[in-house]
């Protein structure tokens, strides 16, 4: 009963231990993606880097979905055509572009959103953008405070409490059934 009883505490320290390991994580792909993202543009001497929020804001969002590997290609190539967009420009800086150049980068943008089924649209000066899903959700934002929540949902809390009330219900039975049996051995005796 002991064994039992050990085997059925192990198991469920395992179990409570995977609880917070819901979340997808960052395969290769979202990762080729995330390092080209850090990847700076080289606008006529100037580096341009993507802002950390907008990294962070995407790392959250990729832990949410499996991005393949073709998906990756296809917003690995955009980024790239982006970036080369801008270091063709000759001008130091975002700011410096013009609306129509502005526009052709959006387009880049937002051609890698859509892979992931995303909208991207321009931001407050046009210097910045905003992704959505269809659904309006903000993915990324300049506002640099979305956080995006992960580990433990609403859901996962009283799952996590049932199932440890139902292995200590389940422990307090066995140790009852061991006692009953061994007052049953020592009637016999």
């Amino acid at each position: 009963m002991k064994k039992l009883c050990a085997v059925l505490l192990a198991v469920f320290i395992f179990l409570i231990s995977c609880c917070s390991a819901f979340a997808a994580g960052i395969n290769a792909a979202e990762q080729s993606v995330l390092s080209n993202m850090r990847s700076p543009a080289n606008m006529n001497g100037h580096k341009i880097f993507v802002p950390t929020a907008y990294i962070n804001q995407a790392e959250a969002h990729f832990n949410t979905i499996d991005m393949t590997q073709q998906q990756a290609d296809k917003i690995n190539a955009l980024i790239n055509a982006g970036r080369s967009f801008l270091e063709g420009t000759g001008k130091s800086n975002i700011k410096e572009l013009s609306p129509s150049e502005r526009r052709t980068l959006l387009s880049y943008a937002s051609q890698a959103a859509a892979v992931l089924k995303l909208t991207a649209v321009a931001g407050s000066d046009e210097t910045r953008i905003k992704i959505t899903t269809k659904d309006g959700t903000i993915i990324v934002d300049e506002s640099n405070n979305i956080i995006k929540t992960t580990g433990f949902s609403s859901l996962a809390v009283p799952i996590a409490a049932a199932s440890f009330i139902f292995v200590v219900l389940i422990l307090a039975a066995a140790g009852l059934i061991s006692l009953k049996k061994r007052e049953l051995e020592n009637e016999e005796i």
